[in-house]
């Protein structure tokens, strides 16, 4: 298993944050949490987080951000406060 570091500059703005949690989470690819699959595609960004990149799974039609399915998905306070 590879380790990752993360640095205090990555966290810095929401930005940052959720481009540092893509590269993490998809490291090997975009993958629907709901049923597995590879097949998805990029349906633009969530309306209070212009930065949580959304996704629509072609396989089972469900759609998915950056955050679902994980500990940080639908609370209200920014990606940055949680992660600092």
């Amino acid at each position: 298993m590879e380790t990752s570091i993360i640095t205090i500059k990555q966290l810095v703005s929401e930005a940052q944050c959720y481009a540092t949690i893509r590269q993490l989470r998809w490291a090997d690819g975009v993958t629907c949490p709901h049923c597995g699959s590879g097949s998805t595609i990029r349906r633009g960004y969530d309306s209070p987080q212009r930065v949580c990149q959304r996704y629509q799974c072609k396989t089972c039609d469900k759609r998915f951000d950056d955050l679902t399915g994980t500990v940080l998905s639908g609370h209200h306070q920014s990606l940055s406060i949680w992660v600092l």
